[in-house]
């Protein structure tokens, strides 16, 4: 997980410096239509449920998101649209959820959540007017621990977009895993002011869980969803 992230990060990092020079090679950047990354930052809540007589575990904190366009971009002089994101979404805050009961004295539940999804997704599609469909698949990986409960799935999705608009368009995502765990979910952006978007984000997700608290140690089937709110800058068109 440490080294997902910080793959992440520098990946991040140097976008923007190496991809000035392809925009210089292929002749498809503009100041106004660079967007190479996009990020988000929010307010995200996360749960763990269906597993069984545990009571959910829920956590609220600070969502942060960053998204890598970088094929998309070299791919731009095709006569189709095409969309891709190399996604690290992260969220951190409180476990806000009634702690659970220790196994021995002075076994405290912790207090503190985290949750990790990673991901690729490529789209190929067509634009009439002001209306784009993009469709195709992803791949997501998800990890949330609220508490000292983790869970784990990675699934493959069929994902379809849908854009209304111009330059700012109304972008409409959703996805639901053909492959790996059952996963499914949806996103909207609207657009706000200059390049920032109004963004609202949910998913749900099946996987494998480990309760805190289980004295048996073993894997329980459990669910994951995030809910994210927040503001993200545009994205590459």
């Amino acid at each position: 997980m440490k080294r997902a992230c910080l793959f992440i990060l520098f990946l991040a990092l140097g976008t923007a410096s190496r991809l000035t020079a392809q925009c210089g090679v292929f002749r498809t950047c503009t100041d106004r239509d660079f967007r190479a990354m996009s990020a988000v930052i929010g307010y995200g809540s996360a749960r763990i449920t269906n597993l069984g007589s545990t009571p959910d575990r829920v956590m609220r904190g600070v969502n942060a998101r960053i998204d890598v366009h970088v094929v998309s971009l070299l791919l731009r002089g095709l006569p189709f649209r095409t969309y891709d994101a190399l996604i690290g979404d992260f969220t951190y805050g409180r476990r806000t959820s009634d702690s659970l009961p220790g196994l021995f004295a002075g076994d405290v539940e912790g207090t503190n959540g985290f949750q990790a999804t990673f991901g690729y997704q490529f789209l190929a599609g067509g634009q009439l007017g002001g209306v784009a469909l993009l469709g195709g698949l992803g791949w997501q990986e998800y990890y949330p621990d609220i508490g000292g409960t983790t869970m784990s799935g990675t699934s493959i999705p069929l994902v379809a977009r849908v854009e209304f608009g111009g330059r700012k368009p109304i972008v409409l995502t959703g996805w639901k895993s053909v492959s790996g765990d059952p996963a499914t979910g949806a996103r909207v952006d609207v657009p706000f002011f200059r390049r920032l978007l109004v963004t609202a984000m949910y998913w749900r997700a099946d996987g494998s869980a480990d309760v805190w608290n289980d004295p048996s140690g073993n894997k329980t089937p459990g669910r994951a969803s995030l809910l994210v709110i927040g503001f993200r800058t545009a994205e590459l068109r």
